[in-house]
Formats: structure tokens, sequence, C-alpha cells
């Protein structure tokens, strides 16, 4: 299958290649969207606002990935940079200056928006599971998304994704830890058993 990371090389000429550091905002919730983003190194956190003023972390997103708008309605959700990144940003003008040399990357577009889908409904799917299900299905997702065992988020950070609290968590990743099944070294969690983690109902 071709991965929107193999499909999207051919047409990064077209945009303008843009370097953010650690911490730094791609684009911010409220702004108004007049592009898009595809992510070509790094790893991107996608964060919300919640009513009460706190956070709420929605994705982490790796290379290959597109992320904003360009229909000039608000962003609903924030970037950030959870490390540097190297992205290129397609204004509107250019997008359709692009779909009018190669008309096939309307198709790549609609294939993003179909990922995001899925991921609205995976969120949905994985709430109404256990608390433990809930953070083991969060750890595989984001194994698979980042194309890596090593998942470089805190505890702090995971309850922001999960929405569960900071203790819940530590209490299962302190029992899966004991099993074997993940180590945690330096403020970070290496899944060590997958397979292990796909069998938590």
């Amino acid at each position: 299958m071709i991965t929107l990371k193999q499909s999207w090389a051919d047409y990064l000429k077209y945009g303008r290649r843009l370097f953010f550091k650690k911490k730094s905002y791609i684009f911010q919730q409220g702004h108004i969207g007049t592009g898009f983003y595809y992510i070509y190194k790094g790893i991107v956190k996608i964060i919300s606002d919640t009513p009460g003023g706190g956070k709420r972390i929605l994705d982490f997103v790796g290379s290959g990935v597109l992320a904003g708008e360009i229909d000039h309605l608000p962003y609903f959700c924030s970037a950030v940079c959870h490390e540097d990144c190297v992205v290129y940003y397609f204004s509107e003008q250019d997008y359709h200056n692009l779909i009018q040399i190669h008309p096939e990357v309307t198709i790549l577009f609609a294939e993003s928006l179909i990922l995001k889908e899925k991921l609205l409904l995976n969120n949905i799917n994985v709430t109404s599971t256990s608390t433990e299900s809930q953070i083991a299905q969060s750890l595989l997702y984001l194994m698979n998304s980042l194309e890596s065992k090593e998942i470089n988020l805190t505890q702090q950070e995971l309850s922001f994704y999960t929405g569960l609290t900071r203790i819940t968590i530590y209490k299962f990743l302190k029992i899966w830890a004991s099993e074997g099944i993940v180590l945690i070294s330096n403020r970070r969690i290496y899944i060590v058993d997958p397979k292990a983690l796909k069998e938590i109902k």
C-alpha cells in the first residue's frame, strides 16, 4: 500500500520548507486556517483547549502526515512540536496550483481526511473499553503511529492524551513494568511486549 509519506514526496517542491523548534506552535486553535502542513520530520502533538482551561492531547503524529485547514475556518486544535520538526507549508494558492498540474493530489488529500475520521472513530471506541485497555490501546496506537517502541511521553502527557488521571496511568505502568511488558526509564516508556498489551481487555 502506498503511504502518504511516499505519495507526497514528489509534491514537496510546491510547498515551503519550514523548521520549528521543540515546543513551538505550528498553528494555534482559533486562528484562521489558510493552508496545510506536511510533516516531513519530527513528532507533532495535536492538542485542544478544554472548557475548564486545561489541555487535551488528541494525537501524536509523525512524518508523512498532513495537518491544518485551507477552508478559512478557525483551527479546532493546535499543533505543537514534540521535538524539533521540519514541515512543508502549502497555502491555499499553492494547493490550487498543485492540483492544476497534478489533479491526483485531490485523492491523497481525501485519504488524509479519511485517516482523521478513522482516528476519531478509534478514540470513541477506545473510551468504551476498560481503563486498563484504554491505556494499553493508546500505547499500541502511539507505537504504530510513531513507528517506534520507545514512547517519548511523560506520564502527565499520557494522562492528557487518554483523559485518565496520572495516578491511574502510574498504577498500570508500574504493574506492567513488574510483568516485563513495559520499561520506564528517563521519563520514557519502552514497550517490551506489544503482544501482551494487545491481549489486555
